[in-house]
This record gives C-alpha cells, sequence and structure tokens, in this order.
C-alpha cells in the first residue's frame, strides 16, 4: 500500500492542485453526463425479473448514484467505482442482460475519471506542520511519546520531522505539501479508486480460485436447487481430495467446452453403474400414453396474450405430472457394483432414475486413472424436424426413438473416417448438435481392455484430433485422468452424463457449498 501512495503522490506533483482552469469543461461534460443518463434511462430494459428480484436494485440503484453525485458536482469516484462493479458483475450478480445497460456503465466509467480530474478542488482544511504530526500521532504511543520528549527537550519541528520520518530525506514543508496533495479532492479520490480496486480484485481472485459464484441455468436438479438459484461453490476442496457420490458439483461440460454444468455425482472411477429396470420399458410406457403427452400450445389459436400464458403455465404444469408418472413407471433405482447406492437413496425426495440416452439399462463402467481404452463403436444418431414456437424449422436429436431402438446406425471408426472422409476439426464433428443442421449426431462409445461393460464416451478426446484419429484407427489409449458420471435430480429434464458422457476430474471446479439466494432458502447445500 505504501508503494501505491508514493505512486499517487508522484502523479500529484505534476498537477495544480490550487488553480483550476478546467472548470468549464466539467460543468459541460455534467451536462452531457446528465443527458446520457436521462437518454439511456428511457432506452434500457427496466422489467423486473420474478425470480432475481434483486434486479431493479441493479439497474435503479446505479442511476440513483449517478444522478447523486452528477448533481452534487463532487466525489464522482463513487460512480466509478459503482458502474466499474455493475461492468463485471450486473450479469452474474443481477441477471442484468441488456446491452445498451453494459454500454451505459462502461460509458460513465470514462466521463466519472474525466470529471473527477477537471472538477478537482484542493482541501478546504487548515494544514500545519502541527496538525500533520498531531494525526500522525493519534493511535500510534510510538510517537506520540516521541512528541513529548520533543516537546520536553523543546526540539525544532523539523528534527521532530526527522526523527519520524528518518527513512525519508523531507522537510516540514515538504510533509506539509504532501498532506495537502493527499486531502485534495483528487488526492481523496485515488486513493478511495486504487483501495476499492485492489478489493475487487481481491473478491475476484477469491470467487475463481476459492469461492466460485454461480447461476443455475436449468431446472435439471429441481427440487434440490430451482432455476436462477444463486450458489457460491468450494473450489478448493477437490485439491485435497477426491470427488465422491451424492456430491453436487459444478463442472464445465464436456460438449461445447463452455458452459458450467450443476449436477449429482452418481459414479465415482472404478464403479460399475446400472439403472435398474423399471416397471416399464421406455417404449411401452410412451405408447400407452401417446394422447396423453402434453402438447406446447400454438400462440396463432389465442386471441388474447394473458390467455396464451395461462395455456403456456397449464402446459408446464401437464409436463411436469407426466414427467412424475413416467418416472415412477419408468424409472430405476442407482446400482453401483451391483446394489442399490445407499448415499442416492438418502437424498430427499428420494428418487429413481430413467434409463435414457447413451447409457439406457446398460451396465457400463467408469474408467480410473491408467486404464486402457480403445473405440468399441461410432454411433450416429438421426434428428427429428420440428417448428419451433416461433414457426421456425429445427432438428432435434431423437433421442426417443434411439431408445426404442430405431434411427441411429453403428460403424467402426474406419467406417467413419470414411464417412466424414477427414482427420481434423472432430470437435465440430462428435457431440455436435446443433438445431439447424440435418447431419446426424455423432458420437462413440469405448472399451476398457479387461473390462466387459459398456464404457460412455470421453469426449474430451475430440479435441485432439492426433488422438482420436489413432483411437479411430483402433490403437489403445492409456488415460492419465479419473472420470465421473454425474446426473440431475430432475431425472426428466436433465442434459447429463447419460448422455454426453463421462466428466473428467479437472473438469470438477467445486463442490457446491451455499445457495445464497433466494434469501428464503438461503442455506447450505
Amino acid at each position: 500500500m505504501s508503494f501505491l501512495r508514493k505512486k499517487e503522490d508522484d502523479v500529484l506533483k505534476n498537477i495544480d492542485l490550487e488553480e483550476n482552469n478546467n472548470l468549464f469543461l466539467g460543468n459541460i461534460l455534467t451536462v452531457i453526463s446528465l443527458v446520457v443518463t436521462a437518454v439511456f434511462f428511457s432506452i434500457i430494459d427496466k422489467t423486473p425479473d420474478n425470480i432475481i428480484k434483486i434486479k431493479v436494485f441493479g439497474i435503479y440503484g446505479v442511476f440513483i448514484l449517478n444522478l447523486i453525485f452528477y448533481v452534487l458536482r463532487e466525489q464522482h469516484e463513487w460512480i466509478f467505482l459503482g458502474n466499474l462493479v455493475m461492468l463485471f458483475l450486473g450479469k452474474a450478480m443481477f441477471n442484468i442482460l441488456d446491452v445498451k445497460y453494459y454500454i451505459y456503465v462502461a460509458i460513465n466509467v470514462v466521463l466519472s475519471l474525466l470529471l473527477v480530474y477537471f472538477l478537482r478542488k484542493p482541501s478546504k482544511e487548515e494544514i500545519t506542520e502541527q496538525s500533520v504530526l498531531k494525526e500522525i500521532a493519534q493511535n500510534n504511543k510510538e510517537i506520540e511519546k516521541m512528541l513529548t520528549e520533543a516537546k520536553i527537550k523543546n526540539e525544532s519541528t523539523q528534527e521532530i520531522v526527522k526523527k519520524i520520518f528518518k527513512d525519508e530525506n523531507i522537510t516540514p514543508e515538504e510533509v506539509v505539501s504532501k498532506e495537502k496533495r493527499k486531502r485534495s479532492s483528487l488526492g481523496r479520490a485515488f486513493t478511495r479508486i486504487t483501495n476499492s480496486i485492489l478489493a475487487i480484485i481481491l473478491v475476484l481472485l477469491i470467487q475463481m480460485f476459492y469461492l466460485g459464484n454461480y447461476v443455475i441455468p436449468t431446472g435439471s436438479m429441481e427440487p434440490t436447487i430451482a432455476v436462477k438459484d444463486r450458489v457460491f461453490a468450494n473450489m478448493i476442496k477437490y485439491r485435497f481430495e477426491a470427488p465422491k457420490v451424492g456430491q453436487i458439483i459444478a463442472f464445465k461440460e464436456p460438449v461445447t467446452n463452455k458452459m458450467m454444468y450443476t449436477k449429482r455425482i452418481v459414479g465415482a472411477p472404478g464403479n460399475t453403474l446400472q439403472i435398474s429396470k423399471g416397471k416399464v420399458d421406455l417404449k411401452t410406457f410412451m405408447m400407452a400414453n401417446v394422447d396423453n403427452q402434453p402438447i406446447y400450445p400454438d400462440a396463432s389459436q389465442f386471441t388474447d396474450k394473458k390467455s396464451f400464458e395461462e395455456a403456456v403455465k397449464k402446459y408446464y404444469a401437464d409436463t411436469k405430472a407426466f414427467n412424475s408418472l413416467k418416472v415412477a413407471n419408468v424409472g430405476g433405482e442407482m446400482l453401483i457394483n451391483g446394489e442399490k447406492s445407499k448415499v442416492l437413496a438418502e437424498v430427499k425426495p428420494e428418487k429413481n432414475y430413467l434409463p435414457e440416452g447413451l447409457m439406457g439399462n446398460n451396465k457400463i463402467y467408469i474408467p480410473k486413472k491408467g486404464d486402457k481404452v480403445k473405440l468399441d463403436k461410432i454411433i450416429a444418431i438421426s434428428k427429428s424436424e420440428y417448428m419451433t414456437i416461433y414457426n421456425e424449422r429445427s432438428f432435434d436429436i431423437d433421442w426417443e426413438k434411439f431408445s426404442f431402438g430405431e434411427n441411429y446406425k453403428t460403424m467402426s471408426g474406419k467406417e467413419f473416417l470414411k464417412e466424414i472422409k477427414t482427420t481434423e476439426n472432430f470437435k465440430d464433428i462428435i457431440g455436435n448438435d446443433d438445431s439447424n443442421s440435418t447431419e446426424n449426431y455423432y458420437t462413440f462409445l469405448l472399451k476398457v481392455e479387461g473390462r466387459p461393460e459398456m464404457v460412455m464416451p470421453i469426449m474430451d478426446f475430440k479435441y485432439d484430433d492426433a488422438l482420436f484419429t489413432r483411437l479411430l484407427n483402433g490403437e489403445t489409449i492409456t488415460l492419465d485422468k479419473d472420470y465421473y458420471m454425474a446426473m440431475g435430480d430432475n431425472t426428466a429434464n436433465s442434459l447429463d452424463t447419460r448422455y454426453f458422457g463421462l466428466v473428467a476430474k479437472n473438469r470438477i471446479k467445486g463442490e457446491l457449498l451455499l445457495r445464497w439466494w433466494p434469501l428464503n432458502r438461503i442455506g447450505l447445500m
């Protein structure tokens, strides 16, 4: 901190703090700032968020902060700091998505810094050698004792200054000048800004390496965690111990390598995993309930918005009821190493898991570091065309028909190479579920040397073209990581490892620790 204070003083020495010839520019810039605030207030989306209710505080709070200090025409550093914080945390903390909002706060970061300079003022306080020494002695018994002894010995101010600042070659006049610079409006602004930026950097570092802050994007973990819940994750735990079955984790998904997912670990390295069979299989259930499946309402069939919204609400309620029925009839218990998992059985409410995706009811093996794997087969799943609620064509992976044993084909690695005619960009070919493309969805299954069970895909392989080519040509790969299976508690509405495959340990960022929003559900996970 002393280094920063010295650098601040070095800058202030080169600025005339007693006489300011930029007041006119400052006044013009203040008017511009108020106009900009008025314009953006009228165009920014201020629609409340029914789930993240603090969103409105984030929006209106910035406008109120800016307006107060622009009108006061002083302490503009608070505008700088407030807008800088919202520039980085507006989306993560308040779910503010409007780009115009971020343009506005970025403009204010610049304007406020200019106003700090143009409207600078000298300190109004009377600063003398004695007042400076008296302030230095406050809460410092050693210096207080030194001043008392100096007074008894009738020492001069210069001698006292030399004793206090023995490491610096400084005169009493320079001490006063330095204090005047520090207490000027610009000096105070520098101190507030540097202190606050250091605090912000510290918070960001803590979030990045020790305490991750996440917003839950989907309902895949309901009822345990709801959509748009805000949670903190313990980011250091797994540096000292391995993840365990039953723990809720935050991890970077391997399909696009972009999004953070939140799921519960259901299988660890070296485990076999299987979802036991339910009362009926999926095909039998769907055929028996073909007329009961909810259909999303067609907006063109409604004459008013309210009726359509009511129909949508009913659709989601019916879908939830239908999914519960499906889980009760098709779902099964999670078997780890052939036995019902006691840990997962204790999760409330107790649940079954749907045998969907690649996993189905198959018994799978979760590989560990040191296992040798090779390609078993490539699977090409057909896509089905459907119309979106916006009356646009879209193409989706038909996992339902795949579960029925339909609409897919398998091939060897070499047959796959002949079909795609390339050994590059596997990351764009494997696991590509682009809804605008009619191309097949390609995935794969593995085998571990010495094991009879099916092994789910390791999507990390596709990011290394040379390694994936070796795999396609039948070569064996020795694993250098442990892998896990993780699924959503809301098994009927969760895109998880049943579909895309295994999660490498290095992708797991932390264990969910605390839900801090909404406030009525705050608590440890």
